[in-house]
């Protein structure tokens, strides 16, 4: 029994709360900062904090503590240090101008001195952090003991007749300043923004409700196959060049992280660059899909990017609940992290090559001989703008437009223009790409000679590989073809137990033995056959849920990549975090499977759409870039929720549809599919 009709079989108010209580407890433990040493000696004024800090937390009736702060202390601080004597006869500094934190304050107790010399001791935490050198953990954990120590001593001294209720209060602000640091990750204290993560964290509980409760529109008597029995008729070497592409993108990848932690240049892995023969091997299933399907962008992009979604936002949501473990357990394993979410670039991508299909296809049947040039040309003329303004986000343009690129002139291969070529016209134009790649030593015009080279090796092994692919060897293109998240799983696997030995990861040798039962787990819920049907019609919410979709499919899995699963970075212009390319992902699924199934058509799914824009506008500080995007698809959510004066239900029509469960690496269409 599925996982999601376990889930069905229980009570909705049981089910609300078994999710809830998950999402809490993941994003507290997500929202735990990544901490780090930045290898360079603390100056002296950071010297002198963390001297202040030893007198802090080991006060005496003849030491000042005031004298051991930094000059500049409270100038950058904007305090008022002065210095007290404690009811048990210490001399404390204390913020002339400030007032206790607690949560209640003094209390009938006067917790006042040690509260307060408290919060000028997390004052030189923030100040060290402004240096540029935060202080260890140890720091802040002696401070906290500190005033565990003073709370208790005070009510000791200070009973007022309620000796053990004080001391209950005492041990409650200690239990929750010591949780909230242990959050913190003992770092130096900061305004955070809870009321974000708390609504992130509501929006993705209901996000994943709606999915779960979500049920398929579907005429009975439609036809509808398995999907991988829609393309019995398969290019095997098309299927193998996806494949073999793919696993020299994901090792180059791999290697490349690794030789980084090592210090080690990855200049030498030119050879290991497989992007343009993957981009090239997808425009040519892209194609034939699109030419074999008898719908709209609408229905075909849904479908298409439906079973790619699936089994990525599967396989983020098991590493993010184990990646939560390990962060609970302060295991550092960021560069581990980071190791598995590189590689993954390249489906993000993909999402958007698979969502200008349709405008690619259209093209290549009116301007086939034009397209390619102008790509090039664009590809060169961001170059040019990108080196000589330093347009700092051109680069990533030259990658989208570079895979464009690659799958138009995949378009040539799936339409038989490329098979017409001589093998010596091949050999040659292979054989220049060499004092070429010399020639031609940077990006992006080194990538586009490196792809004309890896194509016209691909064409001359055609015939040998094709041979070769009628044998056994199938049996485990087809496996992996069927099961790629489930293959890369068992690839981390070993990867993560190599790392271990090299010491370039600190990834727990349970974890990588952990896997082994998940990547069967993971295996079975991939392999499954899912049914689905072509919808009667595509209307302007269709249309509008798909291109929604890929666009925050693609942030989300592209933030995963910069961010990994325990910090944050920067994406092009937007600032991203686990949290946020989580519910970036989830959106993006869940629209994508509203359009493919007709439910885009009610207002819940653009209620929802809404509301999860929401939460990154609530950042302390949200930049232009963020508050844009994120309100302008506010508003398309509130276009797409406006009723339709005539309703129509969307119905099933008999035929099965188009994806396959492997959409990345899936064959294309048979080729007796008609051409648009």
């Amino acid at each position: 029994m599925g996982a999601r009709k376990l889930l069905l079989r229980l009570p909705a108010w049981f089910r609300f709360t078994v999710i809830t209580l998950a999402v809490f407890v993941c994003g507290v433990i997500a929202s735990r900062p990544a901490t780090g040493d930045n290898g360079v000696p603390p100056s002296a004024d950071v010297v002198a904090a963390a001297n202040a800090v030893t007198a802090f937390v080991e006060p005496s009736a003849t030491h000042d503590p005031y004298f051991n702060l930094p000059s500049d202390f409270a100038r950058e601080m904007g305090r008022d240090p002065k210095t007290v004597t404690a009811p048990d006869g210490t001399l404390r500094v204390v913020d002339a101008g400030g007032g206790c934190s607690g949560p209640a304050g003094d209390t009938e107790w006067d917790f006042s001195t040690a509260c307060r010399a408290h919060d000028l001791g997390y004052d030189l935490l923030r100040y060290a952090d402004h240096k540029g050198d935060p202080l260890g953990p140890q720091a802040r954990k002696a401070l906290d003991d500190r005033l565990t120590t003073d709370l208790h001593t005070q009510c000791r001294l200070n009973p007022r007749g309620a000796e053990q209720t004080c001391h209950a209060v005492a041990e409650t602000y200690a239990l929750g300043l010591k949780f909230n640091s242990w959050r913190q990750r003992w770092s130096a204290p900061g305004h955070e923004p809870v009321v974000a993560w708390a609504f992130g964290s509501a929006v993705v509980v209901f996000l994943l409700l709606a999915r779960l409760h979500g049920r398929r529109r579907e005429d009975p008597s439609a036809n509808s196959l398995p999907l991988v029995l829609a393309h019995a008729e398969q290019d095997r070497y098309a299927t193998f060049l996806r494949l073999f592409s793919l696993a020299l993108l994901v090792v180059g990848e791999t290697v490349a992280m690794l030789a980084h932690l090592r210090g080690f240049g990855t200049s030498w892995l030119w050879a290991l660059q497989a992007v343009p023969l993957f981009f090239f091997a997808g425009g040519h299933a892209n194609l034939r899909s699109w030419q074999a399907h008898q719908g709209g962008f609408g229905c075909w992009v849904s479908s298409r990017t439906s079973w790619l979604l699936r089994p990525v936002l599967a396989f983020v949501l098991l590493w993010v609940v184990l990646f939560a473990a390990l962060n609970l357990l302060d295991v550092e394993v960021d560069a581990y992290s980071r190791l598995i979410t590189h590689p993954l670039w390249f489906l993000g991508v993909y999402l958007l090559a698979v969502a200008a299909t349709p405008a690619a296809a259209w093209l290549h049947e009116h301007f086939r001989r034009t397209a390619p040039f102008v790509l090039v040309l664009v590809t060169l003329g961001v170059e040019v703008a990108r080196t000589s303004t330093d347009w700092k986000t051109g680069g990533y343009v030259n990658l989208i437009v570079g895979a464009l690129l690659m799958q138009q002139i995949g378009f040539f291969y799936a339409d038989g223009t490329l098979a017409t070529l001589s093998r010596r016209l091949l050999a040659a134009l292979g054989a220049v790409t060499l004092p070429a790649l010399v020639f031609f030593s940077s990006y992006p015009r080194s990538m586009m000679v490196l792809g004309v080279a890896q194509i016209c090796l691909a064409l001359l092994a055609r015939g040998r590989l094709t041979a070769w692919l009628d044998g056994r060897f199938w049996h485990v293109v087809d496996f992996t073809r069927r099961s790629p998240m489930t293959v890369y799983l068992a690839y981390l696997a070993g990867v993560g137990a190599l790392g271990g030995l090299l010491g370039l990861t600190q990834a727990p040798i349970w974890l990588v033995l952990g896997l082994v039962p998940l990547i069967l787990l993971f295996h079975r819920f991939e392999r499954r056959l899912v049914k689905s049907t072509k919808l009667a019609h595509e209307s302007h919410r269709t249309r509008l849920a798909t291109a929604m979709g890929v666009s925050f499919g693609t942030l989300g899995v592209l933030g995963f990549v910069v961010s990994g699963f325990l910090g944050d970075g920067v994406l092009v212009l937007l600032p991203v975090d686990p949290l946020q390319n989580l519910i970036h992902l989830l959106l993006g699924w869940y629209l994508i499977h509203t359009a493919r199934h007709g439910s885009c058509d009610t207002r819940l799914p653009w209620l929802l759409t809404a509301l999860a824009c929401v939460p990154p506008m609530l950042a302390l500080d949200p930049t232009p870039p963020v508050v844009v995007l994120h309100a302008v698809a506010i508003g398309l959510a509130v276009l797409g929720a406006i009723p339709r004066s005539r309703p129509r239900t969307p119905a099933a029509t008999a035929g099965a549809a188009t994806p396959s469960p492997d959409d990345l690496v899936a064959a294309g269409a048979p080729a007796t599919a008609p051409t648009r």
